[in-house]
């Protein structure tokens, strides 16, 4: 049986290390700030909590390198706070399904070490899922790295050229089997062989969705975001998700850690 959580917490990426943050005041505080640069004044309004409350709470965070604080390029009086970490994952209820059939995969590589490459993926997000860790912030963080790292290799002349060549690529990684469900909106459907759990499955949205996202952006020079994603199957083991050009700010992966 699953383990209820006692507290919630989430886990950030930061040039000191990972942070972990369970305040609920400083949660709404990053949540807020993944969206756009807040002020002072903007912050407190937003959360509905006094400014020398909300003051205390962005000092701690800017000591924890959670967050950055630079002056208005209009106004030099006023200051502005800037999301600098990296998220990397909440808590969850720990799953025994999720440790078995990593335990059952790991046993599977174990008298196939070729397969190694391929189920690393998978037994990571089952794991983290097992042990009650949410981690599809740092999944899609890992998808486009590994979508980055194929330096355009993959790009067609066309989407549809583009994915094709995905999909060859992660059928030849034993990672799935890639269909277009539809080109507008872009929605990828992608069954695995592999069974999975639904919090497994969701990372493994976030880790291909991620991959996408970059060979896309090689692509056609635009920045994609995944917009909405589900799960289904009786074994968890087949994902949708709808790709579109993204509107908001830059992620932080692609800013980078703030270094000292």
């Amino acid at each position: 049986m699953a383990e209820e959580n006692s507290k919630y917490f989430e886990l950030y990426i930061t040039s000191h290390g990972i942070v972990q943050v369970s305040s609920e005041v400083k949660l709404k505080i990053l949540h807020e700030l993944a969206v756009k640069d807040l002020s002072l004044s903007e912050i407190a309004k937003v959360i509905s909590k006094a400014q020398s409350t909300i003051s205390v709470h962005l000092d701690s965070m800017v000591s924890d390198k959670l967050i950055s604080v630079h002056d208005d390029l209009q106004d030099n009086r006023k200051k502005y706070y800037s999301l600098i970490a990296l998220p990397f994952g909440k808590s969850v209820n720990s799953s025994d399904e999720s440790r078995e059939l990593a335990f059952q995969m790991l046993t599977k590589v174990a008298q196939d070490p070729k397969k190694m490459i391929s189920s690393l993926p998978w037994f990571i997000f089952l794991g983290f899922d097992g042990l009650g860790l949410n981690v599809d912030p740092m999944a899609n963080i890992l998808g486009f790295i590994h979508g980055a790292g194929m330096s355009g290799s993959l790009t067609g002349k066309t989407i549809e050229e583009t994915i094709s060549n995905v999909r060859n690529y992660l059928l030849e990684m034993d990672m799935g089997e890639v269909s277009i469900y539809s080109l507008k909106p872009l929605t990828i459907i992608i069954k695995d062989n592999q069974p999975l759990t639904e919090g497994s499955a969701k990372c493994l949205i976030q880790y291909t969705g991620g991959f996408f996202c970059r060979v896309l952006e090689d692509a056609t020079g635009k920045p994609y975001e995944i917009v909405s994603s589900e799960v289904f199957g009786t074994d968890c083991n087949y994902i949708r998700f709808v790709l579109e050009p993204r509107q908001h700010k830059i992620p932080l992966l692609e800013q980078g850690l703030e270094t000292e």
